[in-house]
């Protein structure tokens, strides 16, 4: 069963040798041993109405990384706005490379979804893309974001569907995964892609069931399996870290000097 929306919005990207690759700098840091990430995922949202398609799987599917991500690390139910990354990348149809919208968050930060949702008010793309330009208010707010939080992304590299697997799941242990796919063909209840299809779709990865990886999709049924050993186009790692905020010497003086009375006043010999 083919899905029949004519949307998608994915545009591959050309990896150049300025971008990160996974494994190619530092070892990662683990911390989904298993790499199954669907004990931390945020509510589902779909990038389509019944009336039209944003285009925005690159979107959609990149902030999808980034909230599980916080979940499990931070503790955080962060829902981030789309429309703020969609109207700042200038994602209209036919959509949008996955590397531009992540350098785009990493440059310019994220917004709360109750600053600009994506609601049934909202009749158009014309509705769903404004205001453009992006307000001041919005855009101070994304670099409060950026003020505290540290966000990084790098490719996975593999050759054949198998080594790309093997790579994925070693991956799944340190992030959720965005991937290229063929939306949406089915059959015996698995999704799959015929050899030299190519990609038009963004979506996260969030483990695998054996070698059939599972996804947590942009369009229903969101919760979607594939066939073993899916020979994803493109994978793209995630990585965020909490600012540690540190003093000025000035500050930190200061805060020793406190200390040090707080100390002399609470003791019994005082």
């Amino acid at each position: 069963m083919e899905n029949k929306l004519v949307g998608h919005g994915f545009i591959a990207p050309v990896i150049t040798p300025d971008q990160h690759i996974f494994g190619a700098q530092q070892a990662s840091q683990i911390i989904q041993e298993d790499g199954l990430w669907h004990n931390f995922i945020p509510p589902f949202e779909q990038q389509a109405r019944t009336s039209f398609d944003t285009y925005g799987c690159t979107v959609y599917n990149t902030l999808t990384p980034i909230e599980i991500l916080e979940r499990r690390l931070l503790g955080e139910d962060s829902e981030y706005a789309e429309r703020f990354v969609y109207i700042g990348t200038g994602t209209l149809p036919p959509g949008n490379d996955p590397h531009v919208i992540s350098e785009w968050i990493r440059h310019n930060g994220l917004i709360p979804e109750s600053m600009l949702p994506f609601t049934d008010m909202l009749q158009g793309l014309s509705d769903y893309a404004s205001p453009n330009p992006l307000t001041v208010d919005f855009i101070e707010q994304g670099k409060k974001w950026l003020s505290s939080k540290t966000y990084t992304h790098d490719w996975v590299m593999g050759g054949t569907a198998k080594e790309k697997t093997i790579a994925a799941k070693r991956a799944l242990k340190s992030s959720p995964l965005g991937v290229s796919v063929v939306a949406w063909q089915e059959r015996n209840e698995l999704y799959y892609k015929e050899e030299g299809q190519q990609d038009n779709h963004w979506t996260c990865l969030i483990g695998y069931d054996g070698d059939r990886p599972i996804i947590l999709d942009s369009y229903a049924p969101f919760i979607k399996k594939l066939e073993p050993f899916y020979d994803f186009g493109f994978i793209k790692r995630y990585s965020i870290t909490k600012k540690v905020e540190l003093l000025t010497p000035k500050e930190s003086l200061w805060s020793k000097i406190y200390l040090s009375f707080c100390s002399r006043a609470c003791s019994p010999s005082a």
